[in-house]
């Protein structure tokens, strides 16, 4: 993996086809032969940073929002053989500033927007991007920079220090390394790469005009882990962030996006409203291609492109039209958002790991594709007594095994629910530690009952939660001009009865502000911080739903 990706860094230079696209004031386009001169560029930047006398493990922390000069400099990191320290930006300048120190970063390299979040940092900070005012000298953009030699053998195997979202807590590090080198080629493995390579050339994966779209923070091991795939496979990088990327989405019109479920959610609301606005002769037709079954056949048939070009053409405009590969992970998705993409011919794929580990756990396809299920597991699976998922995962393939936990059989406790079913697809319903235990013994999944508050959660509006142990609560964000805490009672009391009896919200406390990851109540990835809305709530006056 190291010298493929090393061979892929190098021929970027050559390549004046690919591009990356991404917003800076306006739309840009730059080759990737433009690319690779900005690496170049950034790499010797770097190399005049790093402490006379230290060895080649130089640590650089990235501080900021997904941007290009992000994505450039985590690449002349992994180049040139520096360590990247790549922090979650929507920390607090104390988390910020412990984890950096904790990591031993040399200098530190933060975008302009997240300049009062580095006021606890100890190390040299040089800023990057257009964001915000920094002080006179300070700009990595200014450096003159120095001659680096890059080689492949150069380059680290432990090449980055990443950190999980912190949604129950501190954010806990992750050590990324390359896998370890295969070893020489016997018949097996030849005849394995061969099969790999035929699914490769007989997949969209192989097609030309493939597009990446990329909106989530960087700081999450999984988005650069496609940037580095796209860089392989020759495919076009498309950079938006969360609050533009659905109007990127119907302009740039990818193919291939990993997105939390809180964006799919929102797009299928707007599908929903869609197909309500169908003509007469249109809902009889497209009764017709769901009693054939036509939206479950591949993308590439004709009869399903034909009758798709008929029915969804406004449909389309939505997500951009090509959806040949979206994946959903991060955390439960409601089923119904996925069945509304599956009525209109779409997959959205729900994948299912943890970062600590170094292979995905399961992954639905269009082989093992089922409502609701991360697809049947890539690795041993069981579920315990209590309903946790663990995982075999040998332990020479961890980074840090004392980063899991082990059970008596070498099993490694996930912290998630979930169960097999007969046929061995697996389903996630939460954390174990979100679980809510009443004080009758019932068992509350929080993520299951948001789900079913779909109005809500479609923004990541509501938290449900328990005060007392006895009744269960939700914190709920509902805007003032629709009717405020008034009209969130009203909700809640509507939908409640599609809830078991000991599922069903009795007290609620109304926010007056969204959940946003600028107040600390959302992740990076667009997930409820629940211990700290619980924290901020714990001593609100709570309503009761059914007064």
């Amino acid at each position: 993996m190291k010298r493929q990706l090393f061979a892929a860094l190098e021929k970027l230079a050559d390549n004046h086809h690919n591009q990356v696209v991404y917003r800076d004031g306006g739309r840009v386009s730059r080759t990737w032969a433009e690319l690779a001169q900005d690496i170049d560029r950034a790499v010797g930047r770097l190399a005049s940073l790093r402490p006379h006398g230290r060895g080649r493990e130089f640590q650089v922390g990235l501080v900021g929002p997904t941007s290009y000069q992000w994505m450039v400099l985590d690449l002349a990191c992994i180049k040139a053989g520096f360590r990247s320290v790549a922090v979650p930006e929507f920390l607090t300048a104390r988390e910020i500033g412990a984890l950096l120190r904790e990591a031993e970063a040399d200098v530190v390299l933060a975008d302009r927007a997240v300049a009062d979040r580095l006021t606890e940092v100890d190390a040299p900070v040089w800023f990057f991007g257009t964001g915000g005012a920094t002080p006179v000298g300070s700009g990595f953009e200014e450096l003159a920079g120095v001659e680096w030699t890059c080689t492949a053998d150069g380059m680290l195997d432990h090449y980055s220090i990443g950190y999980s979202s912190g949604t129950s807590g501190k954010a806990k590090r992750i050590d990324l390394m390359f896998p370890a080198e295969e070893p020489s080629i016997g018949w097996r493995r030849a005849l394995d790469l061969a099969l790999q390579y035929y699914r490769y050339r007989t997949s969209f994966w192989s097609r030309k005009g493939n597009r990446l779209f990329v909106f989530m923070p960087f700081s999450h091991l999984q988005q650069r882990a496609f940037v580095r795939l796209a860089l392989m496979r020759r495919i076009d990088i498309v950079l938006s962030d969360p609050r533009r990327c659905v109007q990127d989405l119907i302009v740039e019109k990818p193919n291939i996006m990993v997105s939390v479920p809180m964006i799919y959610e929102a797009l299928a609301a707007r599908i929903e409203q869609k197909l309500r606005q169908m003509s007469k002769r249109q809902r009889a037709v497209f009764d017709v291609y769901l009693r054939l079954r036509i939206n479950r056949l591949p993308n590439r048939s004709w009869v399903k492109r034909l009758f798709g070009r008929y029915l969804f053409g406004k449909v389309r405009k939505i997500y951009g039209g090509r959806a040949d590969y979206f994946v959903t992970g991060s955390a439960p998705i409601d089923r119904r958002t996925l069945t509304t993409f599956y009525r209109v011919g779409v997959r959205i794929y729900e994948g299912y790991g943890q970062s600590e580990l170094p292979r995905i756990i399961s992954m639905s396809s269009e082989k093992d594709f089922r409502i609701g299920s991360v697809g049947r597991p890539r690795v041993p699976v069981k579920i315990a007594a209590d309903g946790e998922i663990r995982v075999k995962i040998d332990r020479s393939e961890l980074a840090d095994p004392s980063v899991v936990t082990f059970d008596q059989e070498g099993y490694i406790c996930t912290g998630d629910i979930g169960y097999l079913d007969a046929d061995g697809f697996l389903f996630l319903r939460g954390r174990k530690d979100d679980v809510i235990v009443l004080d009758n013994g019932k068992k509350v999944f929080p993520a299951s009952v948001e789900t079913v508050f779909h109005e809500l959660k479609v923004d990541e509006s509501i938290c449900v939660t328990s005060f007392d142990g006895k009744r269960i609560a939700a914190v709920a964000y509902w805007p003032v001009e629709r009717g405020g805490s008034a009209a969130l009672r009203s909700y809640l009391a509507e939908v409640n009865p599609r809830l078991a009896e000991h599922e069903r919200v009795t007290l609620f406390a109304h926010s007056t502000v969204p959940f946003t990851v600028e107040n600390g109540m959302l992740t990076g990835t667009r997930k409820l911080r629940r211990q700290r809305i619980k924290a901020v709530f714990g001593d609100a006056k709570l309503e009761r739903v059914g007064d």
